[in-house]
């Protein structure tokens, strides 16, 4: 299975922390561009992201720094369906990796299905318990540091998220529309390192509901009763939900 190091052309100090790991576990690997959101021009920004949806999926405007880093994801996608990859590896470049993660990429590349829409996560950032070691179905997570998928999931992220509505590692929001099969790889070798790196969304701290006034996390919950039923309308799931019932 190939691997892919998402990395911008300016952040070198990552990309050497990178590579020693990768170096060091003997992995080979492949660079690939990251698309700097920052840099985009406004032309091609209102391309990009479908505001309106976006403001009634995630109830708050978009960062550049989501937009760059899901078109850098959403660009491998379109690659591997074009050169006929059957699964890749994606790795962001503030990765850390633990020293048995090459066997746990050995194990699931020999447990996917290229006929499926697979996402496996070497990451954990839910909050459930400890999971037995092996390839456990999952509901819930974010984060996109280190994940591998097949083609047909790299097609269904593709259909349901350009224009972009939402950030592209919300992966709950694929598993309850029934676009993607979600799996966690246990024990979790991978994670993000925050302490190195400073994060390419300093507004993120603004935006944080914990952060907000008490009239602002007011405005939030009205404005989320508002956007969350059309988001559930335009993305097809309410009418899935009430086929449930």
């Amino acid at each position: 299975m190939r691997l892919f190091l998402i990395n911008l052309a300016r952040d070198r100090d990552r990309l050497a922390a990178a590579d020693r790991q990768l170096t060091r576990l003997g992995l080979s690997y492949e660079r690939a561009e990251a698309i700097d959101g920052r840099a985009l021009p406004p032309a091609a920004l209102r391309r990009a992201v479908s505001r309106w949806r976006w403001w009634c999926a995630n109830g708050r405007p978009v960062m550049p720094g989501e937009v760059g880093c899901a078109l850098s994801h959403q660009a491998l996608y379109r690659r591997m369906l074009a050169e006929g990859w059957r699964a890749i590896c994606v790795v962001e470049d503030d990765v850390l990796l633990a020293p048995d993660f090459p066997a746990a990429l050995r194990r699931v590349e020999a447990w996917l299905d290229p006929t499926q829409p697979q996402v496996v996560l070497f990451s954990n950032h839910t909050s459930a318990p400890p999971l037995p070691p092996g390839i456990h179905p999952a509901r819930e997570d974010m984060y996109a540091e280190c994940y591998a998928l097949t083609a047909p999931a790299a097609a269904a992220l593709l259909r349901a998220n350009a224009p972009l509505a939402t950030p592209c590692d919300h992966w709950g929001r694929w598993v309850r529309a029934g676009l993607i099969h979600l799996y966690h790889a246990a024990p979790a070798t991978a994670s993000q390192d925050t302490t190195s790196f400073p994060t390419h969304m300093p507004e993120s701290a603004s935006i944080n509901y914990h952060a907000l006034s008490p009239l602002g996390k007011l405005s939030f919950k009205c404005q989320r009763l508002i956007g969350w039923p059309i988001d559930l309308l335009i993305s097809g799931r309410l009418r899935a939900l009430l086929r449930r019932r």
